[in-house]
């Protein structure tokens, strides 16, 4: 069966193709009457718009792009953290009557492949929402510079039409350090993700700032780094552990970072939280089942994803959105941590498993 056209349904109202196509795009000028006539035709004959010739007259496709840059197969819909972003952003388009195209590419990316913005000129989408943009990724100098509205995930970026949004990491971090110190604890190192997110540069600044704050010195050797996971966790905290055993509370930039040092921890023969306390960030769904629960800090992962929508819809629309938007993480006190154990210490513990 052949596609209905907007000729055939001229043909059968008696008026001409421009008046069809103005009457259901909206146009004023054509008399309610003949307009109620075109619905119906329309109707009669299932007429379903060329979405793609409209976006080329229009530059209006309903259609916004969500990137997840990754390196992990996991990391998208199924990710404990990402997944409920996703889940607010694509509830926000819905709701204002958009659709959702969903690219995935390496993080960095492949040599020879196709920017962002050439990817959203490709399939007509009006902007794009990022999420796990790297300070190192080669197509940040062409996101600056896009013509179309760009949303990150935490990482903003100096452009007329890019905008962000994330949380206050700073803030968060140090009430995180400040609850430990206030539990006794002076011995406070940090299980970092690579310095290549922006998270974890806005992370360690909050973890300095409060040391500063509380007159707790910096120690290097309380620094470590990895990716944001178990694995990276637990390695990175086995290793610190090993050369400062005398390390008695732990925060960790990611929730399963922190489930690798609680792992790594109970390969010690360490007792959580008599012998070491551990905070996370994010409170996803794990966090409160892990053997102790998690003291967190609790991004709201839906409403993230939500504002990014309302942002990236808004700019599309041509208003000025906020070039960057930060909500606040809550820390949840948990029972991963408690007052500092002055009576066997994690030095004494680490030196009986080895």
């Amino acid at each position: 069966m052949s596609r209905t056209t907007l000729k055939d349904i001229a043909e059968k109202v008696g008026v001409s193709v421009t008046a069809v196509s103005r009457a259901l795009s909206g146009y004023p000028d054509i008399s309610e009457e003949t307009r109620n006539r075109i619905f119906r035709i329309a109707e009669e004959l299932n007429y379903q718009p060329n979405i793609a010739a409209r976006t080329l007259v229009t530059q209006k496709s309903g259609v916004l792009g969500l990137f997840v840059l990754g390196r992990e197969k996991g990391e998208g819909f199924s990710h404990p953290f990402s997944g409920q972003v996703i889940n607010g952003f694509l509830d926000g388009l819905v709701e204002q009557g958009y659709d959702m195209m969903v690219f995935k590419a390496n993080r960095p990316p492949d040599s020879g492949s196709s920017s962002y913005i050439d990817l959203c000129r490709r399939r007509m989408v009006e902007g794009a929402f990022l999420m796990g943009l790297r300070t190192d990724d080669p197509w940040i100098t062409d996101l600056k510079s896009s013509s179309i509205p760009i949303v990150t995930m935490d990482m903003p970026l100096a452009g007329e039409m890019t905008f962000s949004v994330g949380c206050d990491n700073v803030s968060a971090v140090h009430a995180a350090v400040r609850h430990l110190a206030d539990l006794g604890h002076t011995r406070i190192s940090i299980v970092n993700g690579y310095t290549q997110a922006s998270v974890s540069l806005e992370r360690f600044e909050g973890y300095r700032s409060a040391l500063d704050d509380l007159g707790l010195p910096f120690d290097p050797s309380l620094v470590a780094e990895a990716d944001f996971t178990v694995a990276g966790g637990k390695e990175a905290f086995l290793t610190m552990i090993d050369r400062t055993p005398d390390i008695t509370a732990v925060f960790a930039a990611s929730d399963l970072m922190a489930l690798g040092v609680l792992e790594g921890a109970r390969e010690l023969g360490l007792r959580v939280p008599k012998d070491l306390s551990v905070v996370g960030f994010d409170n996803i769904d794990m966090a409160s089942m892990s053997s102790p629960p998690l003291t967190t800090l609790d991004q709201p992962r839906y409403e993230l994803g939500r504002t990014a929508a309302k942002i990236l819809i808004s700019a599309c629309n041509g208003d000025t959105p906020p070039s960057r938007v930060l909500l606040k993480a809550n820390l949840i006190v948990r029972g991963s941590t408690s007052e500092r154990n002055k009576g066997k210490s994690a030095k004494g513990v680490v030196r009986q498993a080895r």
